[in-house]
């Protein structure tokens, strides 16, 4: 009797362990479930906000290729102009010189990327391919800045020479009273401000002779117009970028 009470109660303890055992999988497998359905939901979240800023990013990079590209111009115009090979209005003449130096650097939104990197949840973004191609678009924006750099040195050239070509008051004039203060923040696309002043003939022709006699004014505008179709193209080509990896983003959205 006593054997088989034995045989009972291992019989039971064994029963036991089991249901324990099943029990504590099944717990966990219900904790791992519903930190699985967070971890979906907070990718979602992720996905949403990364469309956002590089939607931002995108019109952003669009205005400020297109300006690039306007500044380039308006450098190319003042050399013809030196050069004689065209003949510029007298208030052209001056906007065009005082506007050719000028930099249109896009502001990125790096809030997001900078959130998923610092906590460590860039690896709930399941799709590999998606990680890989935000990873490299950020790397790139932020490798800009050596460019960036570069730029403003060769910006700070022409800045120097300009006092020595355009009185203050007329660059001051170039900027109309209608124009946004610090912390604006509508679009640059189509600016409602235009500059109202007058500049004489002769005035005109002493700009254009200094222009001429300058012996680094030609050769500093010629250095930021090319600045100007470099900075066109590496934001063309980081706008690409930008879009390409928008639309995975999407794709991703619209099949989570």
């Amino acid at each position: 009797m006593l054997f088989r009470k034995e045989r009972l109660d291992w019989r039971y303890g064994i029963t036991e362990l089991v249901i324990v055992v099943a029990g504590v999988m099944i717990a966990l497998g219900a904790d791992q479930w519903v930190r699985g359905r967070a971890d979906i939901g907070l990718e979602g979240r992720y996905l949403d906000d990364l469309a956002i800023d590089l939607r931002s990013d995108t019109a952003q990079l669009g205005t400020a290729i297109r300006l690039a590209e306007s500044r380039a111009s308006l450098g190319h115009s003042v050399l013809r102009a030196a050069a004689g090979d065209t003949i510029l209005a007298p208030t052209d003449l001056v906007i065009f010189l005082e506007r050719q130096f000028y930099f249109a650097f896009p502001a990125y939104s790096r809030t997001t990327m900078s959130d998923l990197m610092s906590t460590g949840n860039l690896r709930l973004i399941r799709d590999r391919e998606l990680r890989r191609r935000l990873s490299e678009y950020y790397q790139t924006i932020d490798r800009l800045e050596q460019w960036t750099e570069n730029w403003r040195l060769v910006q700070q050239d022409v800045e120097r020479i300009m006092p020595e070509l355009l009185p203050l008051r007329l660059r001051e004039a170039t900027i109309s009273p209608s124009a946004p203060g610090a912390g604006w923040t509508g679009t640059w696309d189509a600016p409602p401000w235009t500059p109202e002043f007058v500049v004489s003939e002769s005035e005109a022709g002493q700009i254009l002779a200094r222009l001429q006699a300058h012996p680094e004014a030609r050769f500093r505008i010629e250095g930021m117009v090319r600045v100007q179709g470099n900075q066109f193209g590496v934001l063309t080509e980081i706008r690409k970028q930008a879009l390409g990896t928008l639309q995975a983003v999407e794709h991703a959205v619209s099949n989570r």
